[in-house]
C-alpha cells in the first residue's frame, strides 16, 4: 500500500523525486516504521563506532583497526561480502542464537568503557547541570544521549531500580565524578542491550 501511495505520488508530481520524499516523510507509515526494523550489523557498528568515539586518534599501526573492522562480520554482514548478487536479507534475519550475543556484547563493551571520547563526553554532558540527580533523572538523560529512545516502561523501571542500588546520586568531589561515570557505563551497557536499541 505504501509502495502504492509512493507510485502515486510520483506520477502526480510528473517525476519530481522531491515531492515524492516530502510525501514520504509525511506519511503515517514512515512515521510509525521507527524503531520497527532490526538494525543491520553495519548499522548497529557504525552507530556504536560513532557514539562511543572509538577508533579515534592516533594508532600504532592498521592490524587494531583490522580487527574491529571485522565485529559486523562475526555478527553475520561481512563488508563488502554479500552471500550472493541479491545482498543481505534484513530484518530479524539479523538475530539468531550465534550473532545476538556478538552485538550485544559489541555495544556493551564499548558502552562501559568510560575512558573512550564519545562516552567521555556523554559523562561530562550528563553532569554539566548542577552535582546530583535522582535515579529517574540519569536514566532519561542516558535514554536521550542513546537515541534518543524510548523503552518499554518494566525495562524502564528495571534501569532505574538498578540506578538506586549503589545509592544516591551525587558527583560534588572527584572521586564522586569517578563513581557518576561508572554508573553512566553500567546504565549505558543496559539500554544497549535492550531490544530497543537494536532495533532502527
Amino acid at each position: 500500500e505504501a509502495v502504492r501511495q509512493l507510485a502515486n505520488k510520483f506520477v502526480q508530481s510528473k517525476y519530481e523525486i522531491k515531492e515524492v520524499l516530502r510525501f514520504l516523510f509525511n506519511s503515517d507509515f514512515f512515521k510509525k516504521s521507527m524503531f520497527e526494523k532490526v538494525k543491520s550489523p553495519i548499522e548497529v557498528f557504525v552507530n556504536t563506532i560513532k557514539l562511543s568515539g572509538d577508533l579515534q586518534g592516533d594508532y600504532p599501526g592498521i592490524p587494531l583497526v583490522e580487527s574491529v573492522a571485522k565485529e559486523p562480520g562475526y555478527m553475520g554482514q561481512s563488508i563488502l561480502d554479500p552471500p550472493s548478487v541479491e545482498g543481505w536479507h534484513t530484518g530479524t534475519g539479523w538475530i539468531n542464537s550465534g550473532t545476538l550475543g556478538k552485538r550485544i556484547n559489541f555495544v556493551v563493551d564499548r558502552f562501559s568503557d568510560t575512558s573512550l571520547p564519545g562516552i567521555s563526553n556523554m559523562v561530562a554532558k550528563i553532569s554539566e547541570n548542577g552535582f546530583s540527580m535522582t535515579q529517574k533523572e540519569l536514566v532519561d538523560k542516558c535514554l536521550d544521549l542513546l537515541g534518543p529512545l524510548e523503552i518499554d516502561s518494566k525495562t524502564f523501571v528495571e534501569i532505574q531500580e538498578h540506578a538506586a542500588r549503589s545509592g544516591d546520586i551525587s558527583w560534588s568531589t572527584p572521586e564522586g565524578y569517578e563513581d557518576l561515570a561508572t554508573r553512566i557505563g553500567e546504565i549505558f551497557s543496559l539500554i544497549v542491550s535492550t531490544k530497543e536499541y537494536q532495533m532502527g
